[in-house]
């Protein structure tokens, strides 16, 4: 199996965007049933978006409209709870996406150096300092739950950020 067949442009999903597509290369972990997680068998687990190496990194990306998600919960729910649901989520993904990782490690040199450092990029549709700011309190959350082994760091950036990651291609 091959890893580069699960490689592609990163598609942000974001609803707001005139051009979704990024041109910022990454494996798509989860998709359809030909996912990279389906195939190892991993259909059953929550996982974040992408994988992306760059340097001495290993970002593991999830991409959300956090504040649709936080709006649509704050309807029915308070707004402790609706954070709680949204934080407790993400949680699950970033969990869930490292067992996925480790069992491709088995099978592949994917962050087999023990130099690379997980990172956790939680993207946000919007490219406003409001929504940064007001999610921002997620990565130290959700920092205090993971050893610095599992993720070196965890940060809510905007999805055009993401742009950055396309100057190394490996």
């Amino acid at each position: 199996m091959s890893l580069l067949k699960y490689r592609e442009r990163i598609h942000t999903e974001c609803n707001l965007l005139g051009n979704p597509i990024l041109n910022v290369m990454a494996l798509k972990i989860d998709a359809n049933s030909k996912s990279l997680k389906q195939k190892c068998g991993c259909k059953h687990l929550k996982s974040c978006d992408y994988f992306k190496r760059k340097k001495s990194n290993f970002y593991f990306i999830e991409i959300s409209d956090f504040h649709a998600q936080l709006v649509n919960l704050k309807s029915i729910l308070s707004d402790k709870e609706a954070s709680k649901i949204i934080k407790n989520e993400i949680r699950l993904k970033l969990s869930e996406t490292l067992l996925l990782h480790n069992k491709l490690k088995e099978k592949f040199d994917l962050g087999k150096n023990k130099s690379l450092q997980n990172r956790a990029l939680l993207v946000v549709c919007k490219n406003s300092i409001a929504d940064i700011v007001g999610f921002s309190h997620l990565s130290g959350e959700l920092s205090k739950h993971y050893c610095p082994e599992h993720f070196s760091e965890i940060k809510v950036i905007p999805y055009i950020a993401l742009e950055k990651l396309s100057s190394v291609q490996k």
